[in-house]
């Protein structure tokens, strides 16, 4: 096998991994909680830090559950391998298309939901602890079937995908927080908070089309 992912299958999911960090719901309720309870701009981007850290480690490590579980049927699948895993992410990028109100992460996706801050909230520690948990506790489910598609180049593809994944999320959650403190609140979010499913399932399949036309070369 390879030892490299290929690299429009690495573009693809970190155009995932982008958008996903963009969703309202893994950053907004920073900016509200930090700002409510006087916090500086620094302490608020260590706690989307570290609570965005905890929700991609756990995100990573059901990801590379799934890839292990992956390594052990490939030899018994062969070429069928593919053909499951595009038509796995074909399915759930068509899912998020016409149903862009779900929760595909494990938490909710509205505005208002993104402005309720989990209970309770009588301290600082209470807060982040809230926070924290809120994220780490919802690893998101679309990106497990993304592993799937570098299993077949091997554990060192896995490893730099998920890596790929982590960075993108962690990062965009960082920068978004960032600029929204620093005055760009009146960024549309209704309208992303419409569109951002859509366009994660568009990625998804085309990231399923695009493992299809792999699996010929």
């Amino acid at each position: 096998m390879p030892a490299s992912v290929p690299p429009a299958l690495l573009l693809t999911g970190l155009a995932i991994a982008a958008l996903h960090a963009a969703i309202p719901t893994h950053w907004l309720p920073f900016v509200l909680v930090g700002r409510g309870r006087g916090w500086t701009r620094r302490r608020t981007l260590t706690a989307v830090a570290l609570a965005g850290g905890g929700h991609v480690l756990v995100t990573t490590a059901l990801g590379l559950g799934l890839a292990l579980g992956a390594f052990q049927l490939a030899p018994w699948l062969h070429e069928a391998f593919h053909g499951f895993t595009a038509a796995l992410l074909i399915a759930l990028g068509l899912w998020l298309i016409l149903r862009p109100a779900c929760h595909a992460c494990g938490h909710p996706h509205s505005a208002d939901d993104a402005h309720r801050v989990p209970a309770p909230c009588r301290s600082d520690r209470a807060a982040f602890v809230g926070l924290f948990l809120t994220l780490t506790l919802s690893p998101c489910q679309i990106f497990l079937p993304v592993y799937l598609t570098a299993v077949p180049y091997g554990w060192s593809a896995v490893l730099l995908l998920g890596l790929v994944l982590a960075a993108t999320t962690l990062g965009g959650m960082v920068l978004l927080t960032a600029l929204t403190l620093a005055g760009f609140e009146r960024w549309t979010l209704r309208r992303h908070r419409w569109q951002s499913p859509r366009l994660v399932g568009g990625c998804l399949c085309l990231l399923g089309f695009a493992t299809l036309a792999l699996s010929h070369h």
